[in-house]
């Protein structure tokens, strides 16, 4: 039906030299491809040709379910229909294109509405739900880089705003994938193999190739890539970059959401979260500037502390890979953007603070201390406690990352090492800390603790004497490791290029690997008096084996004075103690990565019934042997290297007896 047919064209895809003429009889494939439709307004509808059919190869969505055209459609008003497009059982389309090869079926109203700019960017506005905010102006091929470099929280990336002059309009619906089910949809672009299905209102959205949107509602979002939103979510004001989820039974608003990242069952508002961050209950995330990721929100999880009872201004500033532990409650602000790989504890309540000790555990305070005025209703924090009770976390998150990271988009910037040069010098700042605090005390002994009095990089915390040892200890042992290996490396090099002949040639070409680079490579490091966001990863540019090496060189003459090249002997002498210190540092990580598992399966099968059977014990666990393989090869490099330097020394006694 349709009151004025003047107003409505017909489009074919046809090459048949029998049909020259533009208004050739096609009354039989209209008949077949269009039944039971209202048309008004100016419609252009696609009709599938004899010759056109027998070229086109139907895809398996389109075969045996539905034939290709118009049917039982309501009203179709001012749009255009391409031949090969579904369209089956709506209520009304209004200013749309529907492409070749979309399905659209049991809609309610498709609209595009003129009140909204429907544009190819938007702004969403993070940190402070009210009383200010950080705006951040993103496109549906934005990356975190782009991101953090729009909020100053980095250098590298697109730093301008896209102006409305650059910003492309979409003045109406575009379809190109597949849309069923879904009761009112305005401004959409859906793009090819893109879908939405049984979802109650969709608008001023962006759906980039198989992105998908089910049982949900979705307001001013952008999915990049394979993201999806599932299961009675809304989601409002959000970008999804590649390969990250939400659902079921989430609630997410004015967001950022890395690539990789998942959201179930939470509320997350004015956040941006960074690749690879998993949270998966039940949980709050409000106003968490979270550039980094990496990490995880435990079941219970309140980070979202942000109103003071006078306005909702408040946020909180989170570093890479820190978990947050069931039922914590964090009160805002909370600055923890250098407390890298760190665990905020079960039930904890965290106070406004900055802390920036790496590889800490925050826990609740000590009951023994519980007389003791200075740390009362402090919690207790343990620098560098991950690296020595919990290694394993560190070695399966490596492995985690890389086998979970499927956003191809953004490969160029999200596979970023763990111990990398921002991450040690970090540690070499916290380990050098925490020796001088010792020094200003008076007081000695096991019972003595520090407050951020002593100590600001603690926060809102004490800690004990016994946890300052720990702390230098294990940041010692994180540092050696990384330095030493890199030493290994370049000896390792220079075995391989073939050109060391004799042993004066190796003591010249050692000399001149430990002599002092021409800049000190190690990343400044800010003062905690003044807040600052840490080095993003994307931005270190200790990228190749040279500059890395500077690096570590510097680092190592810090730690290991003596390295300084002495006599003929003494460089042979240094190397051979400094790879058997490597050695050791690595066996006995092995030792502590088997041991933290170890520690769960002891206190599993004493609890748990047939635990054993059911369950991966460290021995047979793939971390563990990943770790003891990494182990054997550094120490059958080291043997090797050593083997081949003690054969030069034969080499030149023998030479020398002659």
């Amino acid at each position: 039906q349709c009151e004025d047919w003047s107003t409505i064209f017909v489009m074919y895809f046809d090459n048949s030299a029998e049909r020259k003429r533009n208004d050739e009889n096609l009354s039989k494939e209209l008949q077949k491809q269009i039944s039971r439709c209202t048309f008004k307004g100016h419609v252009v509808i696609g009709v599938v040709t004899d010759s056109s059919r027998r070229s086109f190869k139907p895809s398996s969505s389109q075969s045996g379910i539905l034939p290709y055209g118009l049917h039982s459609n309501a009203l179709v008003t001012d749009s255009i229909v391409e031949p090969y497009a579904t369209i089956y059982n709506n209520t009304i389309i209004s200013n749309s294109f529907i492409g070749s090869h979309a399905t659209v079926t049991n809609c309610g109203t498709i609209s595009s509405s003129s009140d909204y700019p429907f544009e190819d960017s938007m702004d969403i506005h993070l940190g402070p739900e009210a009383g200010g905010s950080r705006k951040v102006n993103v496109t549906p091929e934005s990356t975190l880089v782009d991101v953090c470099s729009y909020m100053r929280i980095s250098n590298f990336g697109k730093l301008r705003r896209i102006s409305a002059a650059e910003a492309k309009r979409l003045p109406f619906n575009i379809i190109l994938g597949k849309l069923h089910f879904t009761s009112i949809v305005s401004n959409l672009y859906l793009a090819p193999s893109a879908m939405i299905e049984s979802c109650s209102s969709i608008s001023n959205s962006i759906l980039l190739p198989c992105a998908s949107i089910r049982n949900s509602t979705a307001t001013a979002s952008y999915l990049q890539w394979d993201c999806s939103i599932s299961d009675n979510s809304t989601v409002s004001n959000t970008i999804l970059m590649e390969c990250s989820t939400i659902g079921p039974h989430s609630v997410v608003a004015s967001t950022v959401l890395g690539p990789d990242s998942h959201v179930s069952c939470g509320e997350i508002h004015c956040s941006l979260i960074g690749p690879n961050t998993n949270s998966h209950h039940q949980s709050l995330l409000i106003s968490a500037l979270w550039p980094m990721g990496r990490g995880n929100v435990g079941y219970g999880s309140n980070i979202g502390s942000n109103h003071t009872g006078r306005i909702p201004d408040q946020e909180c500033t989170i570093g890479e890979g820190i978990f947050w532990g069931l039922g914590c409650v964090i009160k805002f602000p909370v600055d923890l953007s250098r407390a890298f790989y760190s665990v905020v504890a079960a039930g904890i309540q965290l106070p406004p603070q900055r802390c920036s000790m790496p590889f800490c555990l925050i826990m609740e305070g000590s009951s023994s201390k519980k007389d003791d005025n200075e740390v009362l209703g402090r919690n207790e924090i343990v620098p560098g406690w991950i690296l020595k009770s919990s290694p394993y976390t560190i070695v399966r998150s490596e492995v985690k990352f890389k086998n979970r990271r499927k956003a191809k988009r953004h490969g160029f910037y999200c596979g970023w090492m763990i111990i990398r040069p921002t991450i040690v010098d970090s540690c070499v700042e916290a380990r050098n800390l925490l020796k001088a605090v010792a020094k200003k005390q008076d007081q000695v002994g096991a019972d003595l603790v520090y407050t951020e009095s002593q100590l600001p990089q603690l926060g809102s915390n004490y800690m004990t004497e016994r946890g300052r040892k720990l702390g230098i200890d294990t940041y010692t042992n994180l540092i050696l490791r990384y330095v030493l290996q890199g030493l290994l490396q370049q000896v390792i090099l220079l075995q391989a290029n073939g050109k060391v002949k004799s042993r004066n040639e190796l003591k010249n070409r050692l000399e001149a690997l430990l002599q002092k680079p021409s800049s000190n490579k190690m990343i400044a490091v800010t003062t905690h008096d003044k807040a600052s966001w840490p080095l993003m990863p994307w931005e270190e540019e200790l990228n190749d084996l040279e500059s890395l090496w500077d690096h570590q060189r510097s680092i190592l003459q810090l730690e290991i004075p003596y390295i300084a090249v002495g006599g003929e002997a003494s460089i042979f002498t240094h190397l051979k103690v400094l790879l058997g210190k490597l050695v050791s540092l690595e066996q006995s990580h092995a030792a502590q990565v088997y041991k933290s598992k170890q520690r769960d399966d002891l206190r599993g099968t004493s609890i748990i019934p047939d635990y054993r059977s059911v369950h991966t014990m460290a021995e047979d666990d793939d971390v563990i042997k990943l770790t003891n393989t990494r182990t054997k090869d550094t120490v059958e490099r080291v043997t090797d290297v050593l083997r081949f330097y003690d054969g030069l020394e034969l080499d030149h006694e023998r030479r020398s007896r002659l």
